[in-house]
């Protein structure tokens, strides 16, 4: 009744209630449509404060100032300075290659060219590789030394004033951009990265106890995995951007990164109990489930604070609270567990192979209990300052790594090297002098859609606000330009253009489209202290630009096609190679590289579905899910298989099956599975038929020997999971049917 009474009386006409709407919807716009009219203001004014300086210094060429404000205009200050700082750095690099090369073949066109290109594919293949902010810095080292070396082609005494320029002008736009998001209202990437931080906390803990709850489909749940592998990686990239700014975001370095893996391995041990039970219901085995129905539910109450999980690292205390009284009464609930099996199994109403299921199901949730605990307690300090003493006393943590497939990688760097090859003797056997500019466009976004999921459409875009640009940049130079004098008058004739076109690429879906019209637009407009209006420049280099792109384009279509950032086939490949890995590798941190690697490939599946995702790319990710259960089983086994000597009976045995496990992955033949799965069983029994009564058998021994049948039984349950079988597609009756018509 109060709560109907207090509602009525906010809606009831008046001052107080006609102010406060009033203040409601303007908070709303300010969240919404407010900063993106703020980015609007801030990225105009330090375009055109760039572009005034550039006048006042005398530089060559005022527009680049000016184009750099648009391309490192970013919503955070540390995402700018991060952009701004990767492009000076690629620039530089790209300068000093320029001059190498042309210092090389100063009159030897032909091989300047050749050289070029092999750098430009080696930068392109550094882009893919990287798939972050670093990836621009080798865009930039790249196509920076064709805009200085392909002009000096026909004057090489000038190469050294055409990088000085560019360097100078590139600085000052980055300088303008970065002052002005620092001065005028600025958003910090450290604010972002604490939302990023709770959404993925939340989210992780309301999966775990949807889950145990029994309320989560598969289909939610393959969703559910796509999205936190998009946000480990977001949150790496929050994390990246928000070192180059101000405050104590450094300092956190470690505890960003401890938390990143401690949420990734909590979930895999998740999943693969989750899995577990799954595949006992499966087969018939209820029994099991149902004795791990009290251990659920005490888990369940203790993720969450009331009703939800924890909203912020204070609250987390509270959970913290729960799980350390959960920890207490654990080994009280496992037992009865256990002892409640042996009484069915005494019944004749279990299998006594249950126990075992058991046995990996208690284990897997002590490691649960005790992996989320530490993900809680490194949320819950995440806020604390910490002393320099403190963050050198730290263990060093290791960060997200990603891995590209190799495919994709080398094939991105030969499309590059050969588009540059294409082109360039193209232009040098045409002699347009206007395909310069075709060329450098073409090696530009030839090296940025390389880490593009959908090169197509991102060139696409860029192609649509290049064209669309050209004839108001015609109406503002040639009915506009020519009429006016002095600075201001150049302002307010360009400014309406720019506002429009700084409007659209604050829209996520046409972003690309506002960019390539502001690039365009101030490219052929050419502002310079001294003007010029030539209509045939003019329409040469607007033909030349939206060719080069279109070149870029069709690249892509005719070179590689398959071969691209987010392919199917590929990340399946890697997950297989990532699978052999932690079998034959020996190289330190194998576990946090095996799960940040396929994490990574999880992301990049995701980056290439467009809409729902379709059956080859579900059973894909349920693959990755599976290989990366079986991983982290199988790295445990050779950790444990280190305490035993060489000839020991039971290294030998689970060395055996080690090597067994790695060459399935190499083939994965249907004979190999079965010798492996008779030598998973033989070793399983081994451990469970050896003699404990030996004098060196200790009991840290018979530890990792219960540790070691878990693991083996698991290895053997993974295996058996569909998700391992080689997809074949099923047609559709329909296909069929218009095929043989």
């Amino acid at each position: 009744m109060s709560d109907t009474a207090s509602a009525d009386s906010i809606d009831k006409p008046g001052p107080l209630s006609s102010g406060a709407r009033l203040w409601r919807h303007a908070q709303l716009w300010i969240a919404s449509e407010g900063q993106r009219w703020l980015f609007v203001v801030k990225t105009l004014l330090a375009a055109f404060l760039a572009l005034w300086l550039a006048f006042r210094f005398g530089l060559d060429s005022p527009r680049s100032a000016m184009m750099t404000v648009f391309i490192v205009a970013l919503p955070s200050s540390g995402m700018a300075l991060e952009k701004s700082i990767y492009r000076l750095g690629g620039t530089l690099v790209g300068c000093a290659v320029a001059l190498v090369l042309i210092g090389l073949f100063p009159q030897q066109a032909i091989l300047l060219f050749i050289s070029l290109s092999i750098w430009i594919g080696v930068c392109t293949a550094g882009s893919a590789l990287m798939r972050n902010a670093r990836s621009y810095g080798f865009v930039l080292a790249g196509y920076t030394a064709c805009m200085i070396a392909i002009p000096a082609v026909a004057a090489p005494a000038e190469v050294f004033n055409l990088a000085v320029a560019r360097v100078t002008e590139i600085s000052l736009g980055i300088l303008c951009a970065a002052f002005i998001n620092d001065m005028l209202f600025p958003r910090h990437q450290s604010d972002q990265l604490v939302t990023v931080v709770r959404r993925l906390y939340g989210n992780f803990a309301q999966l775990c106890h949807d889950a145990m709850q029994g309320q989560l489909s598969d289909d939610q749940l393959e969703k559910l995995h796509l999205q936190f592998a998009v946000e480990v990686a977001a949150l790496e990239s929050g994390r990246a951007a928000a070192f180059f700014e101000a405050g104590d975001m450094r300092t956190r370095n470690q505890q960003l990164h401890a938390f990143n893996a401690a949420a990734m391995v909590s979930l895999t041990t998740f999943h693969t109990l989750h899995q577990l039970m799954q595949r006992m219901r499966t087969r018939g085995n209820t029994l099991v489930p149902q004795l791990m129905m009290p251990l659920y539910a005490a888990f369940s109450d203790a993720l969450l604070v009331s009703t939800q999980p924890a909203k912020t690292a204070a609250e987390a205390g509270i959970t913290l609270e729960k799980l350390m009284l959960l920890q207490q009464h654990l080994p009280q609930m496992m037992s009865d567990a256990r002892r409640r099996l042996q009484m069915s199994i005494q019944a004749s109403q279990a299998d006594p192979s249950q126990q075992l299921d058991l046995d990996t199901a208690l284990e897997l949730t002590q490691r649960f209990n005790d992996e989320f605990s530490h993900l809680v307690t490194v949320y819950h300090n995440l806020p604390k300052r910490l002393s320099e003493r403190q963050v050198n006393s730290l263990i060093p943590i290791l960060a997200y790594s990603t891995h590209t497939p190799i495919r994709i990688v080398l094939a991105s760097g030969l499309r590059s090297t050969a588009t540059l090859l294409i082109l360039v003797f193209a232009w040098y056997g045409l002699n347009w002098p206007g395909a310069a500019g075709a060329v450098i466009l073409a090696v530009i976004f030839s090296g940025l859609a390389a880490s593009s999921a959908n090169p197509r459409s991102m060139i696409r875009q860029i192609t649509i606000g290049f064209g669309s640009a050209i004839p108001f940049a015609y109406f503002c130079a040639f009915l506009m330009l020519n009429h006016v004098e002095g600075y201001l008058m150049l302002v307010l004739s360009m400014l309406p253009f720019l506002v429009a076109g700084t409007y659209v690429s604050t829209i996520r879906e046409v972003a690309g489209i506002g960019m390539g019209f502001n690039l365009m637009f101030a490219q052929i407009i050419a502002p310079e202290n001294l003007m010029r209006f030539n209509i045939v420049m003019f329409l040469n280099e607007s033909i030349a630009q939206v060719i080069g792109l279109a070149v870029a384009g069709l690249m892509f279509a005719l070179i590689f096609p398959r071969h691209l950032q987010g392919a199917r086939p590929h990340i399946a490949d890697s997950l297989w190679e990532e699978a052999l890995r932690v079998c034959v590798s020996d190289k330190p941190h194998l576990r946090h590289n095996f799960e940040s690697r396929i994490r990574d490939l999880l992301n990049q599946l995701n980056m290439g579905i467009r809409g729902t995702a379709d059956q080859a790319t579900r059973h894909t990710l349920n693959q990755a899910i599976t290989l990366l259960e079986l991983g982290h089983a199988i790295i445990d086994l050779r950790e444990i298989n280190k305490a035993w000597i060489d000839g020991h009976p039971i290294h030998r045995s689970q060395q055996a099956c080690i090597n067994a496990l790695a060459d399935w992955f190499r083939k994965r033949e249907p004979r190999q599975k079965e010798k492996l799965m008779i030598l998973l069983a033989q070793t399983s029994a081994l451990l469970q038929q050896f003699p404990f009564d030996q004098a060196d058998f200790t009991a840290h021994k018979k530890t990792l020997v219960q540790r070691a049948s878990s693991n083996l039984h698991l290895i053997a349950s993974s295996l058996q999971d569909p998700a391992l079988d080689e997809f074949v597609a099923v047609p559709k009756m329909t296909e069929g049917l218009l095929h043989a018509t």
